[in-house]
């Protein structure tokens, strides 16, 4: 089969690999498209720790085209996609309901090959069948979106809140439709690309600010009331966008780290401000028991995800996806990949 290798640092390979195949608990699926994903950039330039060679894309929905011998609850032909955090489900974090933070966790397209292929396996335990109402491109947006879900369940919006969100990016987007649904009364998206800032007003967010121009903090607090946000989304994963949301939040405001920084990467804070404030510090990894409610989001209609999809591209042209993610043309949102 066709499939694109993560060979090395800055290193990606279009080539033919022997097509998997499923063992006894597992299917294989047949890919029908695979979205490209910030966590993909950062293996390519190695800011993130990937067994190598390996086949990335973790969010891909696709058709099983066959079965191991012990899976009893799938059928050939199912249109699915795949959780790719599976966990082992016996130690001490996945007794206790936090099995993303389990030590075998074993990440699709991370540390095990993933979806940028014509085919791919997925442990039974971790595939769910899609509604007859979702669409393959959309089903696509079910990982990204089951992140979001246990971010929001972190956060635990409560309605008449104003919400800040730092990042127009595809996540910024689709966390901005969660805000907005939350019942809040305000929801600032903070952006510097004209394009990204117009479609957050499209979505509905009340205010969208351009950070580089005028002061960020004088025109949050001027849409505040001069109190700062209940809640600031860090979204971009960067230590000075971090440092922002702590110093925007408002006194007793949680601040909700979601942007996947470079492992390593340190940022800077003042302990006596976020002891004197009352901030809350919260973090979200990944997605655990959020994927199915993340497909009844996405087939009732909740989420518009159509629209930050901007690039469509086959398995061959897959180095325009990762340069258009590195240099972020004017209007580029996301890549979908058809292998």
């Amino acid at each position: 089969m066709k499939a694109a290798v993560l060979e090395a640092i800055k290193r990606i390979a279009v080539k033919d690999i022997p097509a998997p195949i499923p063992k006894d608990d597992e299917a294989l699926i047949k890919v029908k498209t695979c979205g490209m994903c910030g966590t993909d950039l950062k293996l390519y330039n190695g800011q993130y720790s990937a067994r190598v060679p390996v086949v990335p894309g973790h969010e891909y929905s696709g058709e099983i085209v066959a079965l191991g011998k012990n899976v009893r609850n799938l059928k050939v032909g199912q249109r699915v996609v795949s959780d790719p955090n599976e966990s082992c489900g016996k130690c001490y974090w996945c007794r206790n309901h936090q099995p993303c933070f389990c030590k075998e966790l074993a990440a699709y397209g991370v540390l095990r090959d993933g979806g940028f292929a014509e085919y791919c396996t997925a442990s039974e335990k971790g595939i769910y069948p899609l509604p007859e109402s979702l669409d393959d491109e959309s089903a696509a947006f079910a990982e990204p979106v089951s992140c979001v879900v246990h971010a929001v369940d972190r956060v635990n919006y409560r309605s008449g809140e104003t919400v800040a969100i730092i990042g127009g990016g595809p996540m910024g987007q689709i966390h901005l439709q969660f805000a907005l649904h939350s019942g809040a009364r305000k929801v600032i998206l903070i952006e510097p690309e004209e394009t990204r800032r117009q479609m957050a007003q499209r979505f509905g967010a009340h205010v969208v600010i351009n950070p580089k121009e005028g002061d960020l903090k004088e025109q949050v607090l001027a849409e505040t009331e001069g109190l700062g946000p209940d809640v600031v989304v860090e979204v971009v994963g960067r230590a000075d966008t971090i440092e922002q949301a702590l110093d925007l939040a408002k006194r007793g405001g949680r601040v909700l780290i979601f942007g996947f920084a470079p492992e390593g990467q340190k940022a800077s804070m003042i302990p006596f401000n976020v002891l004197s404030r009352e901030l809350t510090i919260l973090g979200s990894w990944v997605n655990p028991y959020s994927y199915s409610r993340a497909l009844d989001v996405l087939a009732a209609g909740k989420l518009d995800v159509k629209p930050l999809i901007t690039n469509r591209l086959k398995l061959d042209d897959i180095m325009q996806a990762y340069t258009m993610m590195m240099e972020k043309p004017m209007g580029f949102m996301k890549a979908l990949v058809f292998p």
